[in-house]
C-alpha cells in the first residue's frame, strides 16, 4: 500500500507540476504579446506625434501666411457687434486715423476659448 501511495503523490505532483509549466509557457506568451502590443502602440504614438508636429508645422506656416497677406494689404479681419460695426464704419467715413492698440485683459470666457480682444484708439481727422 506504501507504494500505491507514493504513486499517487507522484501522479498528483506531476499534474501539479504539468499546470505550473503550462502556466508558465501562457504566462511567457502573454507577456511576449504585451512586449508586441507595447511596441505596437508606442510605434503608433511615434506615428501620431509625427502627423501632429506636421500638422503644427503647416498651420503655422499658414498663420505666417496669413500675418504677411494682412501686412501686405494693410488689413485685418476683426469679429465684433453691429454697434461696433456702425461706429467703426463712421471712424472710416471721418478718415479718423488708428494710433493704438491696447489689448484687454478682461474677459475670462474669451481666454478660456482663445480669443483676444484690443481697445482701438482712433484719432480725429483735421476736418475743415
Amino acid at each position: 500500500m506504501g507504494e500505491r501511495r507514493t504513486s499517487m503523490i507522484e501522479r498528483g505532483v506531476h499534474r501539479v507540476e504539468s499546470h505550473i509549466e503550462e502556466w508558465r509557457k501562457g504566462h511567457a506568451a502573454r507577456h511576449a504579446q504585451a512586449e508586441t502590443n507595447r511596441d505596437e502602440l508606442w510605434a503608433a504614438a511615434a506615428e501620431r506625434e509625427r502627423h501632429l508636429a506636421e500638422i503644427i508645422g503647416e498651420e503655422e506656416a499658414h498663420r505666417a501666411s496669413a500675418e504677411e497677406v494682412m501686412k501686405e494689404h494693410r488689413l485685418a479681419f476683426v469679429v465684433h457687434s453691429e454697434e461696433v460695426a456702425q461706429t467703426l464704419e463712421t471712424f472710416a467715413r471721418e478718415k479718423d486715423r488708428l494710433v493704438k492698440v491696447i489689448p484687454s485683459t478682461r474677459g475670462r470666457y474669451a481666454k478660456e476659448m482663445g480669443i483676444k480682444g484690443s481697445w482701438l484708439v482712433f484719432k480725429p481727422s483735421d476736418r475743415e
